[in-house]
């Protein structure tokens, strides 16, 4: 049964049975758990247990509120060992067999003549036994990349080796800035389901990288220390498990039984051990860093496949007109959307759209965009309707730092004329009659995202009779840097398809991609670089 331990700030402590599905901890003496603490509000807080078996705590509102592990909280689940802070009192969550670690306080816990202290020293001299055996155990302990798996197989070497009657592991965790008390071996517990041990031997191990022995010599020269007597402790070591000249945890073992001190050697060793554990962990975490790389990739891959499908399958091919499109996405995932579709009614429509930002989330946003676009834009023939529905839908589902630019066009091929709303995107290009390149001014106007009422109008583009192409594209292709930073810009853009005039459209956008990689040279691609070619024959 899980059960909760009650510490008061005078040092007494007391134990209440989690027996009821629901206990509430307060002042009144009406609580299932009454405390005896001035702070404390009358119905401070409540310890559920749930069906799933999870235990929670939530705070009643009360005036100086809880903490879990020194953390400020309102409500959360709770773990074994975790620390709930209620006025004055320390409550120890515990729900399993495994005793809770607790230092002994500084007030209790002078060191005196028995304890020897060193500062961790690299050229530790051992011996050729000793030296032997750190080699061999180097072996056992590194082709253990699981951590809980490293930490059991440490202890059990420490307990081998060192002839521990009682080990244990602990590590520093950064965010709570305390130590977690991870694996235990042979520790019994008290009556309260707690085991106490030095907090001064375990600060200096964590705090000042020393290396701490204590003996009881059992002779009148030298007196132990008032833990060992307290906690019957005949010997004891502890050490930081120091890497890179930062402490990631320590290391404690003791004899509770076993007569003979440690020597200078012993702990020479032990602290090669704590560092032979420390350098484990750090390979644990690289291996679960590139595992985590890994499936974040695959992850990757997939979205990427799933966005390709969103894409037309391939060029659009029908009498009279060819469309020919390229999305080249700068990072695994593209935030840029193009499409052209054939509607019932013979029109075509065409979109190409830039969201704000890089990555999955404006990967994520572009899918939302493409499933309102398709909806929308397969039966709405008004394209400044369709545009405010987009803009609305976009504005009611996106938070306020998001905003997509777009061209969104409707195509009469054999009026040859193209009717369309631009949503603040750069401009397209006409290339007429293969002969001279125009840029298409446009009248400004706001991205779909920023206000929802925005009046968006429509412009008609009448294109030539004769062999004509229209040519859009995204800010990746404008804003490509070079390795000096200099980016591609429109300047080079009017050039580039100068020198394309007379190229088919599926050649004219390999060509202008080509173009671009060739002045950006071995630049990392920083954005999504999406081309959209409509050529009318």
């Amino acid at each position: 049964m899980a059960h909760l331990i009650v510490r008061y700030s005078n040092g007494n402590r007391c134990r209440h049975d989690l027996s009821k599905p629901e206990v509430v901890i307060g002042r009144d003496a009406s609580c299932d758990l009454s405390l005896e603490d001035a702070i404390t509000s009358r119905f401070h807080a409540k310890v559920s247990q749930r069906a799933d078996k999870s235990i929670w705590i939530q705070d009643l509102n009360s005036k100086n509120g809880i903490t879990v592990n020194e953390q400020n909280v309102a409500g959360v689940a709770l773990n074994h060992g975790d620390r709930i802070g209620i006025g004055n009192c320390v409550i120890t969550l515990l729900t399993e067999d495994q005793p809770v670690v607790v230092l002994q306080d500084a007030a209790t816990d002078t060191l005196v003549g028995a304890t020897s202290a060193w500062k961790a020293d690299p050229h530790a001299e051992l011996s050729q036994r000793r030296l032997k055996s750190l080699y061999e155990l180097n072996e056992r302990l590194a082709g253990r990349f699981d951590r809980d798996d490293l930490l059991r197989e440490l202890l059990s070497v420490c307990i081998e080796q060192l002839r521990f009657e009682r080990a244990g592991i602990a590590l520093w965790e950064a965010r709570t800035k305390h130590l977690q008390w991870i694996k235990l071996i042979n520790v019994g517990s008290d009556q309260y389901g707690e085991f106490r041990i030095s907090r001064s031997v375990v600060d200096r191990a964590t705090h000042l990288a020393e290396r701490i022995l204590i003996n009881d010599t059992g002779s009148g020269d030298v007196d132990p220390t008032q833990s060992m007597i307290s906690n019957n402790i005949r010997s004891a070591m502890c050490v930081p498990m120091d890497y890179l000249q930062e402490v990631h945890g320590v290391i404690y073992g003791d004899r509770i039984t076993s007569s003979g001190g440690y020597t200078k050697e012993d702990i020479d060793f032990f602290g090669a051990l704590g560092r032979l554990g420390a350098l484990g962990l750090a390979n644990v975490q690289l291996v679960e860093e590139i595992k985590s790389r890994q499936q974040v990739e695959a992850q990757l891959r997939t979205a990427r496949e799933i966005q390709a499908n969103l894409f037309p399958p391939g060029p659009l091919r029908l009498e009279g007109v060819r469309i020919d499109a390229l999305n080249d996405p700068g990072q695994r995932v593209s935030g840029d959307y193009y499409d052209y579709f054939v509607r019932e009614d013979g029109l075509i429509g065409v979109i190409i759209a830039d969201v704000a930002g890089k990555g999955l989330p404006a990967a994520l946003l572009m899918a939302n965009l493409q499933s309102a676009v398709r909806l929308i834009m397969d039966s709405e023939t008004d394209v400044t309707k369709l545009t405010r529905q987009l803009n609305k839908f976009i504005c009611h589902n996106i938070g306020d730092s998001r905003f997509i630019t777009g061209i969104f066009g409707l195509l009469d091929a054999k009026a040859r004329q193209l009717v369309y709303c631009n949503a603040g995107h750069l401009p397209p290009y006409v290339i007429e009659r293969r002969q001279s390149v125009r840029r298409i001014e446009i009248e400004p106007a706001l991205p779909l995202g920023i206000d929802a009422n925005f009046e968006y109008k429509a412009a008609i583009l009448d294109l030539p009779a004769s062999p004509s192409m229209l040519v859009a594209f995204t800010d990746g292709v404008t804003e490509a840097e070079d390795e000096q930073g200099v980016q591609f810009t429109e300047s080079r853009v009017g050039p580039t398809l100068e020198a394309n005039l007379k190229q088919p459209s599926d050649e004219l956008v390999t060509r202008i991609r080509r173009s671009i990689k060739q002045f950006t040279r071995s630049h990392p691609q920083n954005d999504d670089i999406t081309l959209v070619a409509i050529e009318l024959t």
